[in-house]
């Protein structure tokens, strides 16, 4: 396959950032690996219903969030294989979490997140600091004219922003964006390991212009375990392990200052692969983010770098 754009390196690496910016924040105090197990959960939970376009209006704002009763048990054995983690790691955390009111395990059917916890304060103070996370990344696109044209949107926005609508999508772009690193490093600690390695190793460092492109030349940074640990709100000792298997795999390496990633990382083909579905799965977002009217919301109120471009 052919090397991604500069262009599609440059969404990429926003689009990176953003993921570890929206998994290390947590969900409602929760620790990033729990958090990744609610909206795991969660997206399966309303899966037919977000297939509903009357549902996906009815339950768009913050306040109104799905039934119970309309809300589809996951299996555990389902969400610990979407996550790479082995069953009993699963099914001992989301027994912790339901005992703290996260989900609820109902026998012979799976797991669902409760109406009461998506309507909790910490739930919807949650929610929009991840709104605002995302519309500083639509400014962001917006200012490096990354973004194709959006399309119209399908829903009356006089109501404001669908908070719900959007965190719903978020939650499907980072689950996405975990699995594309998982396909390589093997689960989902590991993943956000390799990830915050990763955005470390490429902050601050700057791209060669198109004319002298040459991924092998980028000067990646190095970070430590310790910073790693606290970007990810880990235990120093998780974060060494799950480092560890990563340069055992050959995805990082040691570095006088710590751990950076390989030197050759961004020209293997699996990575130019995911540097390409990272690019696309930001279009897509803000599709779909237009789509529910979202996009046409923030132009309302005047949020955003500069008005979007429709098709």
């Amino acid at each position: 396959m052919a090397s991604p754009s500069p262009r599609a390196w440059t969404i990429s690496r926003l689009s990176l950032s953003f993921t570890l910016d929206q998994v290390s924040a947590g969900l409602a105090g929760l620790s990033p690996l729990d958090a990744l197990l609610v909206l795991a959960v969660n997206q399966a939970n309303i899966a037919p219903l977000t297939r509903d376009p009357t549902a996906r209006q009815a339950y768009g704002a913050l306040q109104n969030a799905a039934p119970d009763d309309a809300r589809r048990p996951a299996s555990i054995n389902a969400i610990a294989n979407s996550l790479g983690i082995p069953f009993e790691t699963t099914r001992r955390r989301l027994k912790r979490l339901e005992i703290a009111g996260v989900c609820t395990i109902v026998p012979g059917a799976g797991v669902v997140i409760p109406e009461a916890f998506l309507t909790s304060p910490a739930y919807f103070q949650s929610v929009m600091a991840a709104h605002d996370r995302l519309v500083g990344f639509y400014g962001r696109m917006l200012a490096g004219d990354l973004l194709d044209p959006l399309p119209p949107t399908s829903y009356d926005v006089d109501d404001g922003v669908p908070l719900r609508g959007a965190a719903r999508l978020i939650a499907d772009y980072l689950l996405r964006g975990i699995d594309g690193l998982m396909r390589e490093s093997g689960d989902a600690v590991t993943a956000v390991t390799l990830l915050a390695t990763l955005v470390a190793a490429l902050d601050e460092v700057p791209w060669p212009p198109e004319a002298e492109w040459a991924l092998a030349a980028v000067p990646f940074r190095s970070t430590t375990v310790a910073h790693v640990s606290r970007r990810l709100g880990l235990p120093n000792e998780t974060v060494r392990r799950h480092a560890t298997r990563l340069m055992e795999a050959g995805l990082c390496r040691k570095t006088p200052e710590g751990v950076s990633v390989a030197q050759d990382l961004l020209t293997r083909r699996p990575f130019q692969a995911l540097a390409d579905d990272h690019a696309h799965a930001v279009q897509r977002l803000f599709a779909g983010l237009a789509e529910r009217g979202v996009v046409a919301a923030w132009e309302q109120m005047g949020a955003g770098a500069a008005p979007r471009r429709r098709a």
